[in-house]
């Protein structure tokens, strides 16, 4: 009904503003869109539409969800340390703090999320949530940081004695290589 041609129109108006503004694909869509005679907007909305129900029950998309969330971050926080501005530093800096902490969860819990029906899609979802509105910051913020911040000491203690069993196993293996 009414709802639905509002949210189609909704999402149509956001591809077209996220086509305008992304200048790097503009001319790969331009092309593709001549050469189908279908529009720039249809064809984002058929790629996404395609990767969601990939993501959902395709073969394969654990892979394509991890390739998202970090080949996509990854490409961005290369732009950010080339850049100028360190404000985008912080924000990717930020990113793979929360990535590397999420990836750890995942880990030991992936026999439970496993039986997640469209796990992968819902993953896929978070991590492009935590890129694009800045959901990585929001969950640095509030979990995260509190937790490093409260256990920083112990924290630098352990890492303190693993850096000098790891200067003792160097200088046992580089005495060995003298002999």
């Amino acid at each position: 009904g009414i709802n639905a041609e509002y949210g189609k129109q909704w999402y149509q108006r956001r591809v077209r503003e996220a086509v305008v503004s992304t200048q790097s694909t503009g001319n790969v869509m331009q092309q593709a869109s001549e050469k189908t005679k279908v529009s720039k907007v249809n064809l984002v909305m058929g790629v996404v539409g395609f990767t969601a129900v990939w993501l959902a029950i395709g073969y394969g998309s654990p892979f394509l969800c991890d390739f998202i969330g970090f080949v996509f971050p990854a490409y961005l926080s290369f732009k950010a340390v080339e850049s100028a501005d360190t404000r985008d530093d912080t924000q990717w800096l930020t990113y793979w703090i929360v990535y590397s902490y999420f990836g750890i969860l995942e880990f030991f819990s992936d026999y439970i999320l496993f039986w997640i029906p469209f796990y992968s899609l819902i993953k896929c979802c978070f991590l492009l949530w935590m890129v694009n509105y800045n959901g990585a910051s929001l969950i640095y913020t509030r979990f995260i940081r509190p937790f490093l911040v409260q256990k920083q000491g112990a924290i630098d203690k352990v890492v303190d004695r693993v850096e000098d069993v790891a200067d003792k196993l160097d200088d046992y293996v580089q005495h060995d290589k003298d002999e």
